[in-house]
């Protein structure tokens, strides 16, 4: 559901992007890295800086591959990327910056899944785009040469105590790409996000190549629920699991 402050993107895309140029744009591979915000642990020392330090280095050896037609689309990490996966750091720069997650958004039937693992099950939980609320704003911005208008979004967090919570995100969407899907979540606006930011990081594109054909089909395992039923058991496994 879209939250509209202007008329002014639909404008835009109306004027300056013919049905003729939109048609040809069926599918393809899009590549996106991560830019890391300026650390703010400058008091940390010894070790845990040293840490730090590390797993920032490897969240920038990260990416991460859409691929998209105009039916589907599937967002995951880039298999064989130059980093070694049992190095400590290299696992927790994958872990903190979701690498271990993967995205299927079908576009025709306006559904997206997510993978979830916990405790052991593999879940695929399914969010109607519909229920998906995004504010478009008219403010703009170039990110690779597209020109993207911004979006204001949510995505729900785990604090340190287990519990479920939601956060802001960021979206940088382009018309002129009329498939609406990008990295993660951010899916069901009026163009492919092209940058996402979220705390403490963006995903930004690197590299997009539009292909004749690209055939995408839905990458997770496990039972499909929805995002309600999601929380439920995650609450009550949470509560089984911790001291009384």
């Amino acid at each position: 559901m879209y939250i509209l402050k202007t008329t002014r993107v639909l404008l835009i895309v109306a004027l300056f992007f013919p049905l003729a140029i939109i048609a040809q744009i069926r599918s393809g591979v899009a590549q996106y890295k991560v830019i890391l915000q300026e650390n703010t642990n400058t008091q940390l020392k010894g070790s845990y800086k040293n840490d730090i330090d590390n797993i920032e280095k490897q969240a920038q050896k990260l990416r991460f591959e859409l691929a998209f037609n105009q039916s589907a689309s599937a967002f995951s990490l880039v298999k064989n990327l130059p980093i070694d996966k049992n190095d400590f750091t290299a696992k927790m720069a994958i872990t903190i910056f979701d690498g271990d997650k993967m995205y299927y958004t079908n576009l025709k039937e306006a559904y997206m899944v997510e993978q979830k693992s916990f405790l052991g099950k593999e879940f695929q939980v399914k969010t109607n785009l519909e229920d998906v609320e995004w504010e478009l704003l008219d403010e703009q911005k170039l990110v690779s040469d597209y020109l993207c208008y911004k979006a204001i979004g949510k995505r729900n967090g785990v604090s340190k105590n287990f519990e479920i919570f939601e956060t802001e995100i960021i979206a940088w969407y382009c018309p002129e790409i009329p498939i609406g899907t990008g990295p993660f979540e951010a899916v069901g606006l009026p163009g492919m996000v092209l940058q996402l930011d979220l705390k403490g990081r963006s995903v930004v594109l690197e590299n997009l190549d539009f292909e004749k054909e690209t055939q995408v089909e839905n990458p997770i395992k496990g039972n499909v629920i929805s995002q309600k039923e999601y929380d439920s058991i995650y609450k009550k496994r949470v509560k089984a699991q911790m001291p009384r």
